[in-house]
């Protein structure tokens, strides 16, 4: 929801503040990128489970 959010409110500062609005909108549009980004990294660099060998040459 947070992420959601932000990035209404990003899209709306891009609209109505000019040039700052344009900064904030890079920082709170890209922020949802950031974090499935973050999140797909975290899981890739975990080894473990039941699929975790799969594909590694093992």
């Amino acid at each position: 929801m947070l992420l959601a959010a932000a990035t209404i409110i990003g899209l709306l500062a891009a609209l109505l503040w000019g040039t700052v609005g344009q900064y904030v909108a890079w920082v709170t549009v890209g922020a949802p990128v950031a974090v499935v980004a973050w999140v797909w990294v975290r899981r890739r660099s975990k080894k473990t489970g039941p699929f975790s060998l799969m594909n590694h040459g093992k």
